[in-house]
């Protein structure tokens, strides 16, 4: 029988804070509740919301409003693409997570999770926590956990405002879709935030998209005069005091990998 996804428990809460403000949370009646201001966030089907609609602005909601119409088909089209010998994104997820050294029982936590397809790829014992934007790929990523029996704790949230403490997390990975992201940079800096001081911080995106990302930053948008440039300027994204900073294109050419590590 296939093990549901994990219902919030106090443990849980207590990782959590208030996104925008930083206050810690209680669980209060179905809801989590900040501790100061009252601010209200809803537990919808399981899973945490931290998104007032109000906050987002115009490039997340879009693309939120995307991911929302394509999820139902967004296993099928990133499974097919290697098989059709379109794009090989599933297998480069793959073998980089595979690369991770993620031990039992190590909290990972995945921001753009979409449908949780890369939750295979780490151990079964890991403390996983996926985040998304789209409500809809969320409760894709809800039944694909189910049917694999794997445990996890999903969350729709918004990458630029982590709803989780500093110092939370033994690994912090996103799987594409910085390029989508209002502002990169906040974003980054967020997933630098809730590492734990010694863990790594692993992004990997589309390696074209390093051009387009950067070119859009009015105050990055010198820096990216071709796609060899925009490689080479990647660390621009990672905030300031990391250590281990590495920016590569992967073997194929496809796909950029970003790392950096938390000191500690």
């Amino acid at each position: 029988m296939a093990i549901p996804v994990s219902t919030l428990r106090a443990v849980d809460a207590s990782r959590l804070c208030n996104p925008y403000t930083g206050e810690p949370l209680r669980l209060e009646a179905g809801e989590l509740v900040s501790v100061s201001s009252g601010q209200r966030f809803p537990i919808r089907e399981g899973i945490p919301s931290f998104i007032p609609g109000s906050r987002l602005p115009p490039r997340s909601r879009i693309y939120r409003w995307l991911y929302d119409r394509f999820a139902f088909a967004y296993d099928f089209t990133l499974n097919l693409g290697p098989k059709v010998r379109y794009g090989t994104e599933a297998g480069v997820r793959e073998e980089v997570i595979g690369r991770l050294p993620v031990g039992d029982g190590e909290a990972v936590l995945e921001t753009a999770a979409g449908t949780a397809l890369n939750r295979r790829h780490l151990p079964k014992e890991a403390d996983y926590y996926g985040l998304d934007i789209s409500w809809k790929m969320l409760r894709g990523a809800r039944r694909n956990l189910d049917d694999w029996g794997l445990n996890a704790r999903l969350f729709h949230a918004d990458t630029q405002y982590l709803p989780f403490h500093d110092n939370t997390f033994e690994h912090v990975i996103q799987m594409g879709g910085l390029q989508f992201i209002h502002d990169p940079f906040r974003a980054a800096r967020e997933m630098g935030r809730v590492a734990k001081p010694g863990a790594t911080v692993t992004i990997l995106d589309e390696a074209a998209s390093a051009w387009r990302t950067l070119k859009r930053m009015p105050a990055h948008a010198a820096y990216a005069k071709d796609r060899a440039s925009a490689i080479e300027e990647l660390p621009r994204f990672v905030p300031q005091g990391m250590q281990g900073v590495k920016a590569e294109v992967l073997p194929s050419g496809e796909f950029y990998l970003l790392s950096f590590r938390k000191p500690g």
